[in-house]
């Protein structure tokens, strides 16, 4: 009864017929995948998607969403060592099973700060237009809305490190299994499927999100009664958490198959039959029956050079793919004039299909290497010159707008035609309602800095202002003033389209053949281990380097007695920050993927029938007898 439960589905003593056909690689990979889709969904997507209106909601700096973002991947490296520890101890499919649970309750518990933090708030009207009279309003000492925002950031930090600790099992354990569980040669091929899911859940979560974020997110305030007249609106803010509501309720379904799985497939032993052995020379050792196993394994890959270069360059590369997946929809707001949602609904109709496309390519060309490490290095280290390249789509920006008391100073002013001192008696709060003088192609903060007069027949939140002192003809109209650049658009994405492919096609190559330098027996280890730095040095420190870059090129800072709120950036120092960044972690992976390929040399232990054998030392006696009857 022992050996049967070893590869039933079910629980305990719920385990009918009907369902043992799910104890098989293609049930298990579909689950798994859709498990995969909805992590991408939650972490790579939604995050992204809604750190804008996250920013805007709870007036946090991109320094601090940075750290949001990065909870995520502090809590998964604290279960790393863990999930290493244990690898050979528990039932790794169930262990993921129950993280997935974990990450839906992390996500739904987002809508708790949304509910706390109270209606959300813009400023005050009297301040929208000109006011000559009455002193400036007051910080008053102790308010009680610092403990507010405080509160809710730490609440948000606690969703976070729910989804990081379920989520952490998924793509450790998940690669593993996938490696496990079927024939080395359809590791390539089964890593892009399980790539493109992850993929596709993010896409989907860009694209759905984006239509959510054209929606009112505050059920207890109305747009209008703020002068917000749509998604255009700079100060609008989206239903950005819905998404994560409804992705935290379906993860709780998908979840549960996982509980249900046994520790081994029944059709294992028959699809890695005939596995190859390719693992490096330094790297084929087993401690299995060593009292400090998990150390010696440990200090075994540090010692390996390929090892720690492979490594190295997945660290450097996480870092930058971070900051990518948490700003990339800010950065085309602030380098194309794009909205949230429509950032948001055009990176996800990019990462979709071209990330589909290459992972499948991606895997198809790893099963043409067969797994061969040092042509499948070379291959990676070609694509990311090109990324490289393809990365100076970054420089490509719309026309800076002339913005009158962040880029046009008051002496600049009778250039436009008005006078220094057009809104110089102005008592002005730090109101953000950006209007644009037409004649003069200016832009001015709010009506009030445009120097608009304060008359009966205007109301907060017209599309018009008249009486104002800082346009010549003295009207001035709601919005930025318009900067044509479709062709800047249309170029970037061409090139953005290149960038992804480059990006997505090396993944399935580099993550197959990396799987097969290391023994069998220590692929959770390795991939832990290679984890544990990409989280510490690569992604955690890449949220808050990025989101730091965006806050030192901020150019007006909205502040208030509580925090501040970056309003407009440079955009053309950032796109240059983005890129320098990009072209020296490209070109430093190259290196290191060179040297990993150089120092690499291959077991001369015999593959076939003898070394096949090795693979499922634990495997049950049913299944030794079916790997037997294969190889005869």
């Amino acid at each position: 009864m022992g050996e049967a439960d070893e590869t039933q589905f079910g629980f305990s003593w719920f385990r009918p017929k009907s369902l043992q056909v799910l104890s098989n690689f293609i049930p298990f990979m579909i689950i798994l995948s859709s498990n995969a889709l909805l992590q991408g969904a939650i972490v790579n997507g939604l995050v992204s998607v809604s750190i804008s209106s996250i920013e805007k909601r709870f007036k946090l700096t991109s320094t601090q969403s940075g750290i949001f973002a990065a909870t995520y991947d502090v809590f998964v490296t604290i279960m790393l060592i863990p999930l290493a520890l244990y690898a050979t101890k528990v039932n790794k499919v169930k262990c993921i099973g129950l993280g997935m649970m974990i990450v839906g309750i992390g996500s739904i518990l987002v809508i708790i700060p949304e509910y706390t933090a109270g209606p959300y708030s813009v400023g005050e009207a009297r301040k929208d237009v000109c006011v000559t009279g009455g002193p400036d309003k007051k910080c008053t000492e102790g308010s009680s809305d610092s403990f507010s925002a405080h509160r809710e950031l730490l609440l948000l930090l606690l969703s976070q490190a729910f989804v990081g600790i379920g989520a952490s099992p998924l793509f450790t354990y998940g690669i593993t299994c996938l490696d496990e569980f079927d024939s080395h040669k359809r590791t390539g091929r089964n890593l892009a499927l399980y790539m493109i899911a992850s993929t596709v859940g993010p896409a989907l979560a860009f694209v759905g999100c984006g239509f959510m974020l054209r929606l009112w997110g505050d059920w207890r305030t109305s747009p209008a009664d703020m002068g917000i007249d749509g998604a255009a609106d700079p100060r609008f803010i989206g239903m950005w958490w819905i998404g994560f509501v409804l992705c935290g309720v379906i993860a709780l379904f998908t979840a549960f198959p996982l509980l249900m799985f046994p520790k081994r497939l029944k059709d294992t032993g028959l699809r890695k039959a005939n596995d190859v052995h390719r693992t490096d020379a330094s790297l084929d050792k087993d401690f299995s029956d060593h009292k400090y196993e998990f150390f010696k394994i440990i200090l075994m890959l540090l010692k390996n050079k390929t090892c720690m270069c492979v490594i190295l360059m997945q660290t450097i590369e996480a870092m930058l793919m971070n900051g990518y997946i948490t700003f990339i929809p800010k950065l085309l707001e602030t380098l194309l004039g794009f909205s949230s949602g429509n950032a948001s609904l055009i990176t996800g109709g990019v990462v979709v299909p071209v990330g589909i496309v290459a992972s499948y390519i991606g895997g198809r060309i790893a099963k043409v290497f067969e797994n061969r490490f040092k042509p499948s290095m070379y291959f990676v280290i070609t694509f990311g010159i090109l990324a490289a390249g393809c990365s100076s789509c970054l420089l490509i920006r719309c026309e800076s707008l002339n913005v009158f008391g962040v880029n046009v100073p008051s002496a600049d002013l009778p250039k436009f035609g008005a006078l220094e001192t057009c809104s110089e008696n102005c008592h002005c709060d730090p109101f953000f309602n950006p209007v644009c003088s037409e004649d003069s192609k200016l832009t001015f903060l709010s009506p009030c800095h445009a120097g608009c007069a304060d008359s009966p027949d205007i109301k907060f939140g017209a599309q018009n202002w008249t009486n104002c002192g800082c346009s010549k003809n003295t009207i001035v109209k709601k919005g930025y003033c318009d900067a044509s650049c479709q062709k800047q658009i249309y170029q970037f994405i061409i090139m953005f389209i290149a960038l992804s492919f480059c990006i997505f096609i090396t993944a399935p190559v580099l993550q197959s053949s990396s799987l097969r330098v290391v023994n069998h027996k220590h692929r959770d280890h390795f991939t832990c281990f290679g984890w544990l730095w990409m989280r510490i040095l690569g992604s955690i420190p890449g949220a808050i380097v990025f989101g730091y870059i965006i806050d030192v090129n901020c150019m007006y800072w909205q502040k208030d007695c509580v925090s501040q709120k970056c309003q407009y950036y440079n955009a053309s120092n950032l796109g240059w920050a983005f890129f320098i960044f990009t072209i020296a972690v490209k070109l430093t992976g190259g290196v290191l993927l060179f040297t990993a390929a150089y120092f690499y040399k291959e077991s001369d232990k015999p593959s076939g029938k003898e070394s096949c054998r090795t693979l499922d030392t634990d495997a049950s006696e049913s299944v030794k007898m079916s790997y037997e009857k294969v190889q005869l």
